[in-house]
């Protein structure tokens, strides 16, 4: 259009368009959502490298370091923290589409700075057991409730990116996490968990003065009405739907993951003999390492990935990599070759997986329902993230070290044996609509 002086006036940028306020407004909300990710995971991950060795402590000095129930311990440890996220992610998800993500994210965080310190504390099995169930009930509201709130504020086009960034800001805590928690531990096993829950409060307060409440759509009756079944009900429903093969899939790549995350501080300390206590700074830069790669392809590949190829050649390609990975995990003879050989794979292959599958989620399903339907889909990242760590353990202790990563690589090529099936339905991105009906959908509160 022209202007007085006769010159044209630009037209306005396309809603989204880079350089759009639309654009603009997008990035800024999910950057300050990140930087609070980022620090709740950190202070969660801090623990990692400490578990075996909390073990230890607590079974006595007379315990052999050797001994592989300690493997065991620290998979029901894991267990028991992600078993509580199973039955909580979806109550804080809906809850969330109810009253708004920013309390749930605040009381969340309450939970985690006295649990953290309470995990600190603790000298005996019962307390750390105690710690981590009341961790995770509490801490279970923040994936479900940031994951929704990076749906809220990116349309279906960006919304692998901001996923992404969700899955980055969690990289990105797992690479400092680990690092500080065995530099820390060292000295004393209590203060990594000190520092986590100062991190937690420090968070809270982010959450409360800087990140805005996001605009929601309004939840519909059919997805508040939680009257009727039980939320196992609900999960085999869901399962039994149109985008079902994505929530299997969810499951099946988080439960190979478990296997690893819930026994390798344990393979550590006593397939390559890091067992005295300043060996926590190599079970931390073991992690912080794969926590690299994973923040390299969440952070950056990503982006240009789903926009070159889209998400189901990366949902592929993830699983496929997970299976070639783990089922070379055995044959590593030294913790050098483990690092540039299998551990490659696993996490590049986890890095593509969990953004892309959850994009593919949340596309798939209404407006409405993104809370409730990533707090299904955090139901089955938490039940399998229960299961893995329980499964491995009890392989660890009862076949042999190896035992876990085997499964692990057995059950990602049944995955992509699963993934090539539907490969179709994958591409599909319209909504296919998770009916959340009345009597159907109580899945949030109830066994």
């Amino acid at each position: 259009m022209p202007l007085p002086n006769g010159s044209l006036q630009e037209p306005p940028p396309v809603p989204y368009s880079k350089g759009s306020p639309e654009y603009h407004q997008m990035h800024t909300r999910l950057g300050l959502l990140a930087i609070a990710v980022i620090i709740n995971v950190l202070g969660f991950s801090v623990v990692i490298p400490l578990v075996p060795y909390y073990i230890r402590a607590a079974l006595g000095s007379a315990v052999n370091p050797f001994d592989p129930h300690i493997g065991q311990i620290a998979g029901w440890l894991t267990a028991v923290y992600a078993l509580m996220q199973f039955f909580f992610a979806p109550i804080w998800g809906r809850l969330s589409d109810k009253i708004g993500r920013k309390p749930i994210l605040i009381g969340s965080l309450c939970g985690d700075v006295i649990f953290y310190t309470m995990f600190g504390l603790s000298h005996s099995l019962v307390w750390l057991f105690t710690a981590r169930i009341l961790a995770g009930i509490f801490s279970s509201a923040t994936l479900a409730v940031a994951q929704a709130y990076a749906a809220d504020v990116t349309p279906p086009e960006h919304r692998a990116v901001g996923l992404g960034m969700i899955g980055a800001s969690f990289g990105v805590g797992f690479v400092f996490g680990p690092a500080l928690g065995g530099l820390l531990g060292g000295h004393n096993l209590g203060l990594p968990l000190f520092v986590a829950a100062g991190f937690a409060f420090v968070n809270l307060l982010f959450i409360w003065k800087y990140l805005p409440e996001p605009p929601r759509h309004e939840a519909t009756d059919q997805t508040a009405d939680t009257k009727s079944t039980s939320r196992l009900a609900t999960m085999v429903r869901v399962v039994t739907s149109p985008i079902g093969f994505l929530y299997i899939l969810t499951f099946a790549v988080t439960f190979a993951f478990s296997n690893f995350e819930g026994t390798f501080t344990s393979y550590l300390m006593q397939h390559f003999g890091f067992t005295r206590m300043n060996s926590t700074a190599v079970q931390g830069g073991v992690f912080t390492y794969v926590g690299v790669l994973m923040v390299l392809i969440q952070g950056g590949a990503i982006r240009p990935l789903v926009k070159k190829f889209g998400e189901p050649p990366l949902v592929l390609a993830g699983v496929g990599l997970m299976a070639l990975g783990f089922l070379t995990f055995a044959f590593a003879p030294k913790l050098w070759v483990l690092m540039i050989g299998p551990m490659i794979p696993i996490a590049v292959g986890s890095g593509l997986n969990s953004p892309a599958i959850r994009a593919l989620i949340s596309r798939k399903s209404a407006a409405t329902n993104q809370g409730a339907t990533l707090g299904i889909s955090a139901s089955f990242d938490s039940l399998a993230r229960a299961t893995g760590p329980a499964a491995g353990g009890w392989l660890y202790a009862h076949v042999s070290e190896a035992a876990p990563y085997w499964c692990a690589g057995i059950v990602m090529a049944v995955a992509f044996l699963f993934a090539v099936l539907n490969y179709g339905p994958m591409q599909i991105a319209d909504p296919v609509g998770l009916n959340m009906a009345p009597v159907e959908s109580d899945a949030v509160g109830k066994t």
